[in-house]
């Protein structure tokens, strides 16, 4: 049986979603580990205890674990003082692997956090590693503000690092595959672009009156969904500025328009206030009179947040950047009209005009014009809602288990042999 280390340092895959740190790559890595378990693959997930009464191990399914790791004091951390204690993280694994005795056949990193403990790790044990990044930060540095969410010099240098050095590197989209290539000079003989995937069983269509009722959501309002985290690079601010412009030119939708924003910044049981960018965002809201208009409802697990996408008649997806684009992969399968922005995975996930319409990131007027034709036009509504289910049917988180196994064996016959890893070939779907 194969075993693998997989590190997912800051993410836990058992986190609840949308709160600080918490979103796409707890899904990934959770689904993924689930996944790679039924097929008998061995797989623990080594992550940082953050949740006081987490117990230390945790039960994914067959296979699959998650082990949480002492790396600091417990609790929510900054990501770079997380990064200030992975050298204890990294003892700590090692500690809990030799008290149980255990072996693994190569390391699997998430994000360049996990990529710093990957390299100790492989080295320790001599076993291939494999890097997933998930965002990358030269690619984050070209659309943020730098003095306010500026990406480090430490990071870029870890992630350079683990590029040339992983035996193999995963890459969600072709478009992240360009990037790897262009900016961090990747071998391309060694990514593998394997797209994410959905869960057809929670994220499926249901009939909107349903949904809305489940919800206590008044069934003829026109809802506009946002999913995902509170920051910048999520292109909230853009959002609520499209939906004043969409009120400025058509004022008739202020009494049936409403946007519901689904995820925030306080982790479970946190007695903390809001953080400055909620407030941020409030006075946005107040600055064009839409505190009627617009309903900050927190973080939802996910057979909620399933409820949430069906009820809606739109999901915007505003990101600055996007390596994939899970939450618009969730509301595809859903049935719900995705309005993203030509960005990053997005722009092959999204057929602009079958399963969803595609805008320039951070043009609030455009994306202000597409809402307004989505929830004006019954017809192109319906007609991207049948496009949207077709596509998303196509992702699927067996088809990552699959791929992501094809691409163990690969690399690990490789190492056997003493050769280079040479991934599959790249299809993107």
């Amino acid at each position: 049986m194969t075993r693998v280390a997989m590190l997912s340092v800051h993410a836990c895959p058992l986190a609840k979603l949308g709160g600080r740190d918490s979103g796409g790559m707890n899904v990934y890595v959770r689904e993924l580990a689930r996944d790679l378990g039924a097929r008998g693959i061995e797989v623990d997930v080594f992550t940082r205890w953050r949740e006081r009464y987490d117990p230390r191990i945790q039960q994914l399914g067959p296979n699959a674990r998650v082990i949480h790791v002492e790396s600091g004091p417990i609790g929510y951390w900054p990501k770079m003082a997380v990064y200030e204690h992975l050298d204890q993280f990294g003892e700590k694994l090692l500690e809990h692997v030799a008290a149980e005795g255990k072996r693994y056949d190569l390391v699997h990193a998430h994000y360049w956090l996990s990529a710093k403990v990957a390299r100790t790790l492989a080295e320790h044990w001599r076993v291939p590693r494999i890097q997933m990044f998930h965002t990358l930060g030269l690619v984050k540095r070209e659309v943020l503000d730098e003095d306010i969410d500026g990406e480090s010099d430490v990071r870029v240098a870890i992630e350079r690092e683990a590029v040339r050095e992983s035996a193999a590197i995963v890459a969600a989209s072709t478009i992240e595959l360009a990037e790897l290539r262009q900016l961090y000079r990747a071998d391309p003989s060694r990514v593998a672009v394997i797209p994410c995937g959905v869960d057809p069983e929670v994220f499926k269509p249901v009939r909107q009156a349903d949904a809305r009722e489940a919800l206590g959501r008044d069934q003829c309002e026109r809802l506009v969904l946002f999913v995902g985290r509170i920051e910048q690079i999520k292109g909230i601010d853009v959002l609520l500025r499209a939906l004043g412009l969409l009120f400025q030119r058509h004022p008739d939708l202020r009494s049936d328009v409403c946007l519901l924003v689904v995820g925030g910044a306080l982790d479970p049981g946190d007695d903390a206030p809001e953080t400055e960018k909620i407030l941020e965002l409030r006075r946005l809201v107040h600055e064009h009179r839409m505190e009627a208009n617009v309903a900050f409802v927190g973080s939802r697990d996910q057979e909620q947040l399933a409820l949430y996408y069906a009820a809606a008649d739109v999901c915007a997806v505003p990101s600055l950047t996007e390596s994939f684009g899970l939450v618009a992969l969730e509301a595809m399968a859903c049935g719900t009209p995705v309005v993203g922005t030509r960005v990053g995975g997005l722009q092959t996930l999204i057929e602009d005009g079958e399963s969803g319409l595609l805008v320039p990131a951070g043009d609030d007027t455009a994306l202000a014009e597409a809402i307004h034709a989505v929830l004006t036009d019954h017809r192109l509504r319906t007609h991207l809602s049948h496009g949207a289910r077709e596509r998303a049917e196509r992702f699927t988180w067996s088809r990552v288990g699959q791929r992501m196994t094809e691409l163990y064996d690969k690399v690990l016959a490789a190492a056997a042999g003493g050769r280079g890893a040479q991934p599959p070939d790249r299809v993107e779907v």
